[in-house]
């Protein structure tokens, strides 16, 4: 029982000072920071040289890809999306003569010369009143 205590004791005497210099090497944030700072300029400049090194003859084009908006012709059943509708604008049905007053949870809204009716919980169209406005 001496032995086990004897050896117990020395290696806890001995693991700390095993462990010291491993922690010691290791940088401090700031340390860190810094060689994170270094690394990043370093990429920065590789690639300015890299771009210096391409014949004078060849031009960068940027191709900058302009997407065309593209509305939506909505039918009964559809989703209402605001984003596909064009001329969206949410209609006072007091205003025109053919629409009758929508329920409770429903809304008119204008997608370009149509007026549709809409859940506003679910945004499915319930009715289409084609070629209403003008």
């Amino acid at each position: 029982m001496k032995t086990f205590t004897a050896t117990l004791l020395a290696a806890a005497l001995i693991v700390p000072g095993l462990a010291a210099p491993a922690m010691a090497q290791q940088p401090k944030p700031q340390q860190q920071h810094e060689q994170q700072k270094q690394q990043s300029q370093t990429q920065k400049s590789q690639a300015q040289k890299s771009q210096a090194q391409k014949p004078q003859g060849q031009k960068k084009t940027a191709t900058k890809t302009v997407q065309k908006q593209s509305y939506k012709t909505f039918r009964k059943g559809d989703k209402f999306n605001r984003n596909y509708a064009k001329n969206y604008q949410v209609v006072d049905y007091r205003k025109y003569k053919k629409l009758p007053a929508p329920k409770r949870g429903y809304r008119y809204v204008r997608a370009g010369n149509d007026v549709l009716l809409i859940g506003t919980s679910s945004f499915k169209v319930y009715a289409v009143y084609s070629g209403l406005i003008r």
